[in-house]
């Protein structure tokens, strides 16, 4: 009688490692923002709760744009299995079991064409996300594309200096694609209203939808008050 099976968290096969995909996705997050945390804390000899919050929102910022790289690449199978979903499970509801927990192969977690399955889960809230010629889809799959690198740049920024580029400069750079993101969050919702995606959904998850672009509101509204600060005086010292 052999020992018994690995919990689902984590198993190991002789080709495969596999775990949920939660673990994948935090390990990610953390890994783009501990970094800076602790960083920030060795360079100044302190733990700015701002720069905390800020850079942590950047890291989470940074794993949606792979997702939206892996909606612009892999929009036909996202349609195709969302569509396959609906048939099961009708508009406006999860599966029993979200993607985010179930089992997944590091080579899979490793590939763009497996995290489509957020957009097709997703877009059984909001269908836009699984058709290329809606607002939503060309908001998302464009901010994939122009929000990495100054998303990255303004978490080393706000850590260390960056040579040639000084507070009125990274200041600008904030505000500029915070703005977009906060822009095209508030034109994302109001499409959301207006086609009347929240129609036989739940309360529940019509709240997740607010929650989930609430945060794309809020922090880029708190980036571009800070870089406002950046331009204005100068200085990092609110970052510091």
């Amino acid at each position: 009688r052999g020992p018994p099976p690995a919990p689902a968290r984590f198993r190991s096969t002789r080709r495969l490692v596999v775990m949920l995909a939660i673990v994948y996705v935090s390990a990610f997050v953390v890994a783009a923002w501990a970094p800076f945390a602790y960083h920030h804390r060795a360079v100044h000899g302190v733990v700015n709760p701002t720069h905390l919050a800020l850079t942590l929102f950047n890291a989470i910022n940074l794993l949606i744009c792979l997702w939206e790289n892996a909606l612009y690449l892999h929009v036909k199978k996202i349609r195709k299995k969302y569509l396959a979903m609906k048939r099961t499970l009708g508009h406006g509801t999860f599966p029993p079991k979200l993607c985010l927990f179930e089992d997944v192969s590091l080579r899979d977690a490793l590939t763009y064409e497996h995290w489509g399955i957020v957009w097709a889960t997703y877009s059984l809230l909001d269908p836009s996300y699984s058709d290329q010629t809606s607002f939503g889809f060309w908001i998302d799959s464009g901010n994939g594309v122009v929000t990495m690198i100054p998303t990255l740049m303004l978490s080393v920024g706000a850590t260390w200096a960056i040579p040639g580029v000084d507070a009125q400069a990274l200041g600008v750079v904030g505000i500029v694609f915070n703005y977009q993101m906060l822009y095209g969050t508030v034109l994302y919702f109001g499409n959301y209203l207006k086609n009347q995606y929240y129609r036989g959904t739940s309360a529940a998850y019509v709240g997740l939808v607010v929650a989930m672009n609430a945060i794309w509101i809020v922090f880029p509204a708190a980036w571009m008050w800070m870089c406002w600060g950046m331009i204005r005086t100068g200085s990092l010292d609110a970052l510091r």
